[in-house]
């Protein structure tokens, strides 16, 4: 009786697997909504600029993009180069902090940190060897004052 129970429940696992690849399948109607909802979504034609008067969320886009720009330029760019391009970008540079793009024992990093201060919160980017892509977050502004927390943290200001 066992495995009578167990065969059942194999033929059913089977029969339900094929059942969700079906229903799964794309059919002509959905693949061209699909193709119109991307194309009546189209990406900013212009650059992001900075927004002085705009709060973190509001200039978070720009931060990333000026990391972004900063390591298409040059994709060996390490974090103080990668600090002083968001301190250059508009952002106030006595608030830019950053992590050290290499570890003591010399090696590459395997992420890197920049952050600023903005409107009583932080902008922080994450990026390296390990990252698929620019990460950045707005988070709140450390009780100690910054943005970064470690001894290795460094300042442009």
């Amino acid at each position: 009786m066992n495995t009578r129970v167990i065969a059942m429940g194999v033929a059913l696992v089977g029969f339900l697997g094929l059942t969700g690849c079906a229903a799964q399948a794309p059919t002509p109607e959905a693949s061209s909504t699909s193709s119109e909802s991307e194309v009546a979504t189209p990406k900013p034609t212009k650059d992001p600029v900075f927004l002085p008067s705009g709060s973190a969320k509001d200039n978070l886009y720009f931060f990333s993009w000026v990391i972004e720009k900063s390591l298409a330029a040059d994709p060996a760019a390490d974090s103080f180069a990668v600090a002083q391009a968001v301190g250059a970008a508009g952002f106030d540079p006595a608030t830019v902090q950053f992590t050290f793009s290499r570890t003591a024992a010399g090696l590459a990093a395997d992420t890197s940190e920049v952050a600023v201060q903005l409107g009583g919160q932080c902008l922080i980017g994450q990026f390296g060897p390990v990252a698929p892509k620019v990460i950045a977050r707005v988070l709140p502004v450390l009780a100690s004052g910054g943005c970064l927390l470690g001894t290795e943290v460094q300042s442009l200001g």
